[in-house]
């Protein structure tokens, strides 16, 4: 019974992966990936003028900015949870780019 449950999983995952890389593969996947690319290059570019307006700028001041920012651009484009998740992601491992932009 127990050998059978774990075949059922490994199954199931195999196939939720392949349904993942199909829906990744066909327009309308890559339209949203491009979409995201697009809503990363605004963010960043918004990202990069408030950061200006930090006093104290940190680590953990970037990413709460990171967040807010997110957040309110999110809201009015009606972004779906994982997309703000994916984007929040993409933008805190900029920091050391924005952080040296910062500095210069």
């Amino acid at each position: 019974m127990e050998n059978k449950f774990k075949k059922g999983l490994i199954l199931g995952g195999l196939l939720a992966v392949g349904v993942a890389v199909g829906f990744a593969m066909t327009k309308e996947g890559k339209e949203l990936t491009e979409e995201l690319q697009k809503d990363l290059k605004v963010l960043a570019k918004k990202l990069k003028k408030n950061l200006n307006q930090l006093e104290d700028v940190t680590k953990e001041n970037f990413d709460e900015l990171v967040g807010s920012v997110v957040e309110e651009y999110a809201a009015k484009k009606e972004m779906a949870s994982d997309a703000k998740k994916s984007l929040i992601g993409a933008l805190q491992k900029k920091w050391h780019e924005m952080e040296e932009e910062y500095k210069a």
